[in-house]
This record gives structure tokens, C-alpha cells and sequence, in this order.
């Protein structure tokens, strides 16, 4: 593999071959180095350098604002699979993991979200740690969110993909920048440094009537609250519940929606339940889009070690 890239390589290579991640397996190099080394050459040749992945794109009109609070996305018809509060960490994926990975490889939807708390940043936590609990490094958490991101995006490689922000995303951030403030202009303090493949936002709007966000209102009847007090359908995550709370009024039909986790809710990751119950379920939701209009959500679950979707035994 060639060491180095020059400039003409680098613009053709987003030209035609369009994955970051790609382009930085052939050339040699890590993909945070990859987009640094484009910034210097749009900003040496005053161009704008894209990937042919993000040319597609714009057949579904997509804007993320400057500050990253909102992306507005449009889907005419198609699907959109949501995933929240995965907490990835080193070992073996989860059922639901799993079973999101086959779905999204059976039924190519138009666009994928991680609802949030990819990460878990268990050493950058503000809460004590966990009794005579081993957590893993930040390093074993980024890879092992990078392997388990390189499974979603290989399913469904023409999807366009979101990352909300959840709580847990900013650990890593707001634990450097607290102990080490002088560090902020430094690359790799944030997450989300080490995944450039993925759209990041606070939000997603859909069509103007769907919100996508990591959390809103709190507590056991949040998904009635969430809708009612936005008036809009919006899907959560943070609370882990998976459910669907339906709500009518002169302005029609719409939902309130979480997305569960795709953890496992018994996992090393919640260690901090002290082993009480939970109210809480592994899966994830799927939004389909006909005409514009939003249909029912539906909800992938696993119950008793089986992942489930339409009726069908999924894993």
C-alpha cells in the first residue's frame, strides 16, 4: 500500500471512490488523518472536495445547520431505521445489534439514525465507579464503536446516516475539556472525531412532521408527553423502554416513540442497577414513509433471547 496520498489522488479518490473509510484502508492511513489532509487541500486549491457518497445524497434533500443543532431531511417513500442507546463495548455484538444488521441488509432503507449514546464512556463518567466493575478503556470504546458502525453502514451503504447526540456521546468531550481546558482546539477530544461517515446533530427533522431526537421528557409516560407538548410524532431514546404511545387531536394522528436500546439491559454497561429490574427492552424502531406521509412505527424487539419483526423470528 502506498504510504501517502497527493492531492490529485486524494480528489479523484472522493471522486470515485467516495468512502472515507475506504479511501484511508487503501492509502494507509487512519480517517481522522484522511480528513485532515483534505481540509488542507480545499482550503491550498479554494474547492470543496465530496465524496460521491454525499453527491448521491442530495436525491433526498438534506440540511444540517452550521452549529449541528438540526439536520431537516426529506423522504418521499422509503424507510428509516432508528437505533438508540447502543453503549457499544468491546466482545460480542447484541442480539438486537445483530438483528438490526440483518434487517438493514434485507430491506436497504433510505436512511439510517443512531439515536444517541453510541458511546458509553464509562472511565469519563461524573459518576463514581462501579464496584469492583472493569470497564473498559476509551480506546476499547471507540474501536469497539467502530466495529460495530462499520457493520451498519456495510448493510446498507447507499443509506444516509445520522448520529444524534445523546448524553453519553459528550463524556469524552466534556471530561477533557473539564480537566484539561488548554486542550480544546485539539483534534480527537470528541467522539465523534473518529467517525466522519456519520451526519452529526443534535436533531432530525423528517418532512416537517417527524422529530428525531436523543431525549425530551422524562419519565414512565414520556412518549405521550414527548408528542403532546411538540406536536409533532417524535422518537426518543434515553429511557430504554421501546414503545409506541399513539395520540390524536384536530391536527390528526401522530406518535411518540422510544427507541429502546440496542444494548443488552442486563449488560456490563449498567452495572450501576445494582442488579434491581428494569423497565427497559432490547430493539429498535422503523419508520416507513408513503407518499410523504408517515405510516404506523414499528418496533424490532427481543423477547426471552429472540429478535422479532412483522411477526417474524429475526434472530
Amino acid at each position: 500500500m502506498p504510504a501517502k496520498i497527493t492531492d490529485d489522488e486524494l480528489i479523484k479518490a472522493f471522486e470515485t471512490i467516495g468512502s472515507p473509510a475506504e479511501i484511508a484502508r487503501i492509502y494507509g492511513m487512519d480517517v481522522s488523518s484522511l480528513y485532515s489532509r483534505r481540509r488542507l487541500v480545499e482550503k491550498k486549491y479554494g474547492m470543496t472536495i465530496e465524496s460521491t457518497a454525499a453527491l448521491g445524497n442530495r436525491k433526498h434533500p438534506t440540511f444540517i445547520s452550521n452549529d449541528k443543532r438540526i439536520a431537516q431531511h426529506t423522504v418521499e417513500n422509503g424507510m428509516v431505521f432508528i437505533a438508540s442507546d447502543a453503549h457499544y463495548w468491546p466482545g460480542e455484538p447484541s442480539l438486537a445489534h445483530l438483528a438490526f444488521v440483518k434487517l438493514l441488509k434485507k430491506y436497504k432503507p433510505q436512511t439510517i439514525v443512531m439515536n444517541g449514546d453510541v458511546f458509553d464512556g464509562a472511565r469519563t463518567s461524573r459518576h463514581d465507579p462501579l464496584y469492583r466493575h472493569a470497564t473498559p478503556t476509551v480506546k476499547q470504546e471507540i474501536d469497539a464503536c467502530k466495529d460495530r458502525l462499520y457493520e451498519v453502514q456495510n448493510a446498507s451503504k447507499n443509506a444516509i446516516k445520522f448520529w444524534t447526540i445523546g448524553n453519553h456521546d459528550i463524556r469524552l468531550f466534556r471530561y477533557i475539556t473539564t480537566s484539561a481546558p488548554e486542550a480544546l482546539e485539539v483534534s480527537g477530544i470528541d467522539i465523534f472525531d473518529y467517525f466522519p461517515g456519520w451526519n452529526m446533530c443534535w436533531r432530525v427533522d423528517i418532512n416537517d412532521e417527524t422529530i428525531i431526537k436523543h431525549r425530551f421528557k422524562g419519565g414512565y409516560h414520556a412518549t405521550h408527553n414527548n408528542t403532546l407538548t411538540s406536536g409533532r410524532t417524535i422518537i426518543t431514546g434515553h429511557l430504554h423502554q421501546l414503545k409506541v404511545t399513539p395520540f390524536s387531536d384536530y391536527n390528526g394522528r401522530r406518535w411518540g416513540v422510544d427507541t429502546g436500546t440496542l444494548a443488552e439491559p442486563y449488560g456490563p454497561q449498567f452495572g450501576y442497577t445494582e442488579a434491581n429490574p428494569v423497565n427497559w427492552c432490547s430493539g429498535f424502531a422503523v419508520l416507513t414513509y408513503k407518499d410523504g406521509q408517515l405510516l404506523p412505527p414499528e418496533l424490532c424487539e427481543v423477547i426471552r433471547g429472540k429478535a422479532y419483526f412483522r411477526g417474524e423470528q429475526i434472530i
